[in-house]
C-alpha cells in the first residue's frame, strides 16, 4: 500500500529494514537516512535507496588456465556489505556489476598465477584475491566478508593429461625396478610396454632336434606297446580237446 501511495503522491519514500538511502538535493548529495518513511518535495529532492545487509555475490563459473598450462573450473561466491552509501552510490554507477567485474578480474589472476600443486592452497589464493581487492572496497565503501570457492577443478581435457603423467611416472618407476633386477635394456622396456618377450635365451638348434627325436622314439615304442595289449586282448583263451574215440559197431 505505502508502494502506491509513493508512487502516487511521490512526496515521502519508504526505506526498509536492511537499507539505507542517500537524499539528493537539487542533485547534490546529502544525508544517508535509515530505515523509515522521509518525506521530500517532489522534482527537488528524491532517495537513492540501496540494500547495506549482507548480500551474496554469485559469480559465473569462470575457465582459467593456470602458469604451467593446464586449464580449471573455478566457481567462485562473495559475501559483501555497504558500508559507505555515499562512496557506494556516487563512486560508482552500478555497485553489482562493477564488484562482480573486479572480483573476477582478481580470481582470474590470482588462480591463473598457480600452478597444479599450489593450486590446493585455497585459502592462500582467497587471501591473495581479497588483496586484490582491497583498494576495491576502500574507493567503493564496501567490505568483503568472506569469499570462497565452491568449486575448483580440472577439465577434462586437462585430467586425461593427468594421468597419463601419472602413467607415465608409473612406468619410469617400473622401468628403473626391472634393470634394478639385472634385466636388460631391451627386456624391461618390453615388460613395461607391456610386449611379450623371451626372458630366457633360445636352446640350441641341436637340443632341440635331439629333444624331438627322443620324443618321436617315445611315442613309437608307446604305440608298440599298445598294439602288443591288442593283440593279446582279440587271442581267443583255448581250443576243446576233439573226440578221438571211434563210434561204437
Amino acid at each position: 500500500m505505502l508502494e502506491i501511495l509513493q508512487a502516487i503522491t511521490g512526496v515521502f519514500v519508504v526505506v526498509y529494514d536492511g537499507q539505507h538511502a542517500l537524499k539528493f538535493t537539487l542533485g547534490r548529495a546529502g544525508p544517508v537516512v535509515g530505515p523509515g518513511v522521509h518525506w521530500k518535495w517532489p522534482i527537488v529532492q528524491k532517495f537513492k535507496v540501496r540494500e547495506t545487509k549482507h548480500t551474496t555475490l554469485d559469480l559465473e563459473p569462470q575457465v582459467i588456465q593456470l602458469r604451467d598450462d593446464l586449464v580449471y573450473e573455478v566457481d567462485c561466491k562473495v559475501l559483501y556489505q555497504i558500508v559507505n552509501l555515499r562512496k557506494a552510490v556516487i563512486e560508482i554507477d552500478d555497485l553489482v556489476t562493477g564488484l562482480k567485474n573486479r572480483v573476477v578480474l582478481a580470481v582470474q589472476k590470482v588462480v591463473g598465477s598457480r600452478t597444479r600443486t599450489t593450486i590446493r592452497d585455497t585459502q592462500a589464493m582467497i587471501d591473495a584475491i581479497v588483496a586484490e581487492l582491497a583498494p576495491v572496497q576502500d574507493q567503493w565503501g564496501v567490505r568483503i566478508l568472506q569469499l570462497g570457492f565452491s568449486n575448483i577443478s580440472p577439465t577434462t581435457t586437462t585430467l586425461e593429461i593427468t594421468q597419463l603423467e601419472l602413467l607415465s611416472r608409473e612406468k619410469q618407476s617400473l622401468y628403473a625396478r626391472f634393470r634394478a633386477a639385472g634385466l636388460s635394456e631391451e627386456t624391461a622396456v618390453a615388460l613395461v610396454s607391456g610386449a611379450v618377450v623371451a626372458v630366457h635365451p633360445p636352446e640350441p638348434a641341436a637340443t632341440l632336434a635331439r629333444e624331438r627325436r627322443e620324443e618321436q622314439a617315445l611315442r613309437a615304442e608307446l604305440a608298440q606297446g599298445e598294439a602288443q595289449a591288442r593283440e593279446k586282448v582279440d587271442e581267443p583263451a583255448g581250443k576243446a580237446p576233439e573226440d578221438t574215440a571211434s563210434p561204437s559197431s
